[in-house]
């Protein structure tokens, strides 16, 4: 399912002011929440990724690196592999407020807006092909205005990540040597000698230059246009992947232009095909671009180009990685250098939630059945997900790290979620706490007992991670208290047969606190299920307004005593209402998520930072 709440509503009534927006003159209780909302601050994207079709993936997969885009950070969610037509369909789960995904590849990098993402009713189409061109290097026009604006994908910058250790057949590629030889024109006669040469057209317009101690590739502009290339040839066969990523930087005025080619030579020389990406801008900053091209038949060599159409200032090149015929040691279809398992044929990529920086919080109210006093700090943890899936994209780890951050209760509660595979294909997990008596295991490293879903107990009582202080009301909840450093804790499950990431479904699956050892007294999100051994004769009793099939953890007006917030929460001081700290949380709730989806973030006018639990 695609959920794309409100981002074009949010953009039209986001405020920002100098100081706070008054406080709710309501309370939680008399909130107006609507039916079948359920308080999530994520939404689901569906995509489907296209790679270059002249890339054959028959017998090797590749990896693509799926991130975020806040603001200029790039955050990574997932590394999945390509289908053998080079093709993924799957689903990421974002913050709500985000506009903007990074899809990265061999091939390339595309960055794809979500703006008018609540307009669409298919997946998010990503197709690398828009990017190529199959066009031979060409002369420049005869002026600035002729020059056609070529189109190229951002890029944030960083070679990626999985290129930096990989073996670079490609010489000079730092520009360390300052020893370059000399050409006609870029389809002239090359033999494979680790070197590059300059182009007629470009003779005393490229130049090694230093930039405290780094050593990088400069082409000039003279007084009038100028075209021509940086080029040299590699070894290659039929059939060989060839990559070529290099940094950019396009500086000062004029219209410019950087190509990366690929062009496999017969052994008579002459070209196949031509492989290309262009790159108009780069902001004056150093990025970092990529072709990639499985070589055709007839293929004896590779010609490795770096082609610039240059109207003023200057053209930079550094870092300059290509890499050859791949390597495959645990024989699970992904090569070598874009295997985070490179020797282990059940694992391939790590993937995240909410990303490989940031943690989801999970804040709860542990008075269910009875209604809470919503400060939703009864239990707060910060959660990184790590999902390690198989070169099909099936999970075959979990590792879960838990930060215990406040317990503002007396109760001795526990912690745990649920993830959907029979409790029998998990192999072990490591890292519970179980203290109690009322956990029962189905043995030594096992998920719990008695429940059609595997589940797992991080914790059966939370002051067994954050010991008491002896002053205030619970851990690190009110103000003036000895503060208790949080507490992290991980968790690793590894299943025997991988699960299907459908099946699974997204982090952080079904998380719950178990109220005070009563084991059957759960407390999940709004809408998600119990587990097999929550006592459901608490459901529809005081508070409480499950509809068994229908509705699951919500009071008669649809309140939640459980939120998820995709970054890590600032909770609110005991006793205090998140409305009367959190500004925006009224109004975010009661337009069913479509006005203020940050309403967490420390923007201006979003908080009352006095309400807000900070250690003193």
């Amino acid at each position: 399912m695609i959920v794309f709440i409100g981002i074009i509503a949010y953009s039209c009534n986001n405020k920002f002011g100098d100081t706070p927006d008054p406080e709710p003159t309501t309370d939680m209780q008399n909130m107006s929440i609507a039916d079948g909302f359920n308080f999530e601050n994520t939404k689901d994207v569906e995509l489907e990724i296209k790679l270059p079709s002249h890339m054959i993936f028959t017998n090797q997969k590749s990896r693509i690196d799926i991130y975020y885009l806040n603001g200029d950070e790039k955050n990574l969610i997932s590394s999945v592999s390509c289908d053998d037509k080079g093709e993924y369909k799957g689903s990421i789960r974002i913050p709500a407020f985000i506009n903007e995904i990074v899809i990265e590849n061999v091939a390339g990098e595309i960055t794809k807006s979500l703006e008018a993402a609540s307009s669409l009713k298919s997946a998010i189409i990503i197709d690398f092909d828009s990017e190529y061109s199959s066009e031979e290097p060409q002369t420049a026009p005869e002026n600035e205005s002729a020059l056609k604006n070529e189109f190229t994908g951002n890029s944030y910058g960083g070679v990626i990540s999985y290129l930096k250790a990989t073996a670079n057949i490609i010489g000079n590629g730092t520009f360390d040597d300052n020893d370059f030889g000399s050409i006609t024109n870029w389809n002239s006669a090359l033999v494979v000698d680790q070197k590059w040469h300059i182009t007629s057209q470009l003779n005393g317009y490229v130049t090694q230059a230093d930039e405290s101690g780094n050593k990088y590739l400069k082409i000039t502009r003279p007084a009038s246009y100028r075209y021509g290339g940086v080029a040299q040839l590699v070894n290659a066969s039929p059939g060989d992947r060839i990559t070529f990523s290099a940094d950019i930087r396009i500086q000062g005025s004029g219209t410019k232009r950087a190509y990366l080619y690929i062009i496999p030579r017969r052994s008579n020389g002459s070209p196949i095909a031509y492989y290309s990406r262009t790159v108009s801008s780069t902001g004056n900053t150093w990025r970092n671009y990529s072709v990639a091209a499985n070589m055709p038949n007839g293929t004896a060599s590779c010609e490795i180009l770096l082609w610039n159409h240059i109207y003023g200032g200057e053209i930079n090149y550094d870092n300059v990685i290509v890499t050859g015929p791949v390597l495959d040691q645990d024989n699970d279809g992904v090569n070598d250098d874009e295997d985070e398992y490179p020797n282990d044929s059940e694992r391939a990529f790590n993937s995240y939630y909410p990303s490989n920086s940031t943690y989801t919080s999970i804040a709860f109210e542990d008075n269910w059945p009875g209604r809470g006093d919503y400060d939703f700090n009864d239990l707060v943890v910060d959660c990184r997900y790590k999902r390690v899936l198989n070169s099909s994209n099936a999970l075959k780890d979990l590792d879960v790290e838990i930060i215990y951050k406040a317990a503002g209760a007396t109760l001795e509660n526990g912690f745990g979620f649920e993830v959907n595979t029979p409790p029998a294909n998990v192999v072990e997990v490591t890292g519970q706490t179980l203290t109690k008596s009322y956990i029962t295991l189905l043995g030594t490293n096992k998920p719990e007992a008695g429940q059609a879903k595997a589940t797992f107990i991080a914790t059966d009582n939370v002051f067994n991670k954050l010991n008491h202080p002896g002053s205030g009301i619970g851990v690190n909840t009110t103000p003036g208290a000895t503060y208790v450093e949080p507490v992290t804790q991980n968790i690793h499950i590894e299943f025997q047969t991988a699960v299907s990431v459908n099946d699974a479904g997204l982090p952080p699956y079904n998380p719950f606190m178990i109220v005070n050892g009563d084991r059957g007294r759960e407390i999940h999100l709004p809408d998600y299920t119990p587990t097999s051994l929550a006592n459901q004769a608490y459901f529809g009793t005081q508070h409480d307004d499950t509809q068994i099939g229908t509705k699951y953890y919500k009071t008669s007006n649809n309140l939640p005593w459980a939120i998820n917030i995709p970054v890590s929460f600032d909770y609110p001081n005991e006793k205090v209402e998140v409305i009367k700290a959190h500004l925006k949380f009224q109004e975010w709730a009661e337009s069913a998520g479509s006005l203020f989806p940050d309403w967490y973030l420390d923007n201006s006018g979003y908080r009352n930072s006095g309400n807000i639990y900070v250690n003193n």
